[in-house]
């Protein structure tokens, strides 16, 4: 995602489409070029001048579709909730639990799970979820639970030794999981998501490819795998 600055403004294209930089030393500036012109989002973060602790100002761009913030800590996100527009969510790490069913427009999620966070399952339009840093105590998937209609899940750097608890999806089509150094096994695969076409495990030592050929023979949709940089499919 190169982010250039076009005149005053900080501008990137996502999805082919243009997204305005909000910097706090110009912040109502900012605000007002995305009032003035069609963006289709916004992004921030403390490496290109955001530093809020709010994200109050997106209550004058009701318009928005896609927001992205990276690297913030945020001690109010309750704006979201009035973006009745708003497709595409990413906001991490830091920031209070989010009632994710208050915004039932989304179709892609990243989201670094955190304890109070809930409805994600109740999100019907969503496709796609990326998850990171998900870390219970118990080690154990399950505190989030999936919307039927995912057809994409991507999961890094979680805790779990096993994909058990993950809720079973007919619909799921790709699956890339990275850096789960815990986990162990891939067993489930066939029961959770019996129409996978795509499968990537990287970088989670502990998954053997014998473990990742195991879990292929079962899930007979696959058109592409890839466990640990070995072919599979």
């Amino acid at each position: 995602m190169p982010i250039a600055r076009e005149g005053q403004f900080l501008v990137t294209t996502k999805w082919n489409k243009p997204h305005l930089g909000l910097e706090s030393s110009m912040i109502d500036a900012c605000i007002q070029e995305a009032i003035n012109k069609p963006y289709a989002g916004v992004f921030g973060s403390p490496t290109f001048g955001f530093r809020e602790k709010t994200l109050d100002s997106l209550r004058s761009i009701p318009q928005l579709e896609e927001i992205w913030f990276w690297d913030v800590e945020l001690d109010d996100v309750e704006a979201v909730y009035t973006l009745k527009r708003l497709r595409s969510f990413g906001v991490q790490p830091g920031r209070p639990p989010i009632d994710f069913s208050q915004i039932p427009t989304l179709e892609r999620l990243v989201v670094t799970y955190r304890a109070g966070d809930s409805g994600v399952d109740r999100l019907k339009n969503l496709h796609r979820l990326s998850l990171w840093h998900y870390s219970p105590k118990k080690r154990l998937f399950g505190e989030i639970l999936l919307p039927d209609g995912l057809t994409e899940l991507e999961i890094n750097w979680a805790n779990p030794k096993a994909l058990d608890g993950l809720t079973p999806l007919l619909s799921l089509r790709r699956l890339e999981i990275h850096r789960c150094r815990n986990l162990e096994s891939l067993s489930v695969l066939p029961r959770l998501f019996p129409n996978l076409e795509h499968l990537v495990v990287a970088a989670c030592g502990k998954v053997s490819v014998d473990e990742g050929r195991r879990a292929v023979e079962n899930l007979p949709k696959l058109k592409h795998a890839h466990v640990q940089k070995t072919k599979l499919v």
